[in-house]
């Protein structure tokens, strides 16, 4: 197969967009995953509403702003 100028620039176009979907796609996932990682830290404090990121393992936080207990998890929401 004989390859001609505009085989090869067709060929390095669509190349080109096969990478950057890839990459897309790639860097998308890392996206999702490192924002659902900082979700999973987040607390609110039940007493001020202050928001703040604890990735200590205990079950019980202090709230930085006012020092109040807090639960972590999703045994803090009812229902």
């Amino acid at each position: 197969m004989e390859l001609n100028l505009t085989d090869f620039a067709l060929f390095l176009l669509m190349g080109s967009m096969v990478l950057v979907l890839v990459f897309t796609v790639i860097s998308r996932s890392f996206h999702a995953r490192a924002e659902t990682r900082s979700l999973a830290r987040r607390v609110i404090c039940r007493l001020c509403l202050y928001a703040f990121e604890n990735s200590s393992r205990g079950g019980i936080v202090q709230c930085p702003h006012c020092g109040a207990a807090n639960e972590k998890g999703r045994s803090r929401h009812p229902g």
